[in-house]
C-alpha cells in the first residue's frame, strides 16, 4: 500500500512540474511563423504588402513582441515595435508601407526582401534567441 502512495505522489508531482515547464515556456514557445509568401504579384513593386510572412500566438497569453526580430536569409531584419499578439491571434508582417494594426505590420520597405525561389525566415525574441524558423530546418536523424 505504501508502494502505491508513493508512486501515486511521485506521479503527481511529476504531472505538477511537467505543467509547471510548460506554462514557463508557453509564452514565447507559443509563437511561431506559420506561413510565408515570398514572391508577391508581378509587377512585385507594386504589390510589395502581397510579400509577408505570418506568425501565429499559439500559446494561452499575450506575448508582447517588442525588441524581437524577423529576418530574412540575408540578414534584412525588421524590428518589432511595442505590439502585443494576442492568445490564439495571427499577424502578417508585410514588406511594403502601412499603418500597424492588429493583424498587420508593415515593414515600410520600397523594394522586395524576401527571395521569390525560396527563403528562409527567422523569427528570434529580444534576446537573440531563435523562436522559428520558416520553412523549418530538418531535423536531424
Amino acid at each position: 500500500m505504501n508502494n502505491r502512495i508513493f508512486a501515486g505522489a511521485l506521479i503527481s508531482l511529476a504531472v505538477l512540474l511537467l505543467g509547471a515547464a510548460l506554462a514557463a515556456g508557453a509564452a514565447e514557445g507559443g509563437i511561431a511563423i506559420t506561413n510565408a509568401n515570398f514572391a508577391a504579384p508581378s509587377p512585385e513593386k507594386e504589390n510589395l504588402n502581397e510579400e509577408w510572412v505570418e506568425i501565429t500566438n499559439l500559446g494561452t497569453e499575450d506575448v508582447n513582441l517588442a525588441g524581437w526580430t524577423l529576418e530574412d536569409g540575408q540578414n534584412h531584419t525588421y524590428k518589432f515595435p511595442d505590439f502585443s499578439l494576442k492568445a490564439g491571434a495571427v499577424a502578417k508582417i508585410r514588406t511594403g508601407e502601412g499603418n500597424d494594426t492588429s493583424v498587420d505590420l508593415f515593414w515600410n520597405r520600397s523594394s522586395s526582401i524576401w527571395n521569390n525561389d525560396g527563403d528562409v525566415a527567422t523569427l528570434k525574441d529580444a534576446s537573440g534567441s531563435i523562436v522559428s524558423r520558416y520553412p523549418e530546418e530538418e531535423k536531424a536523424a
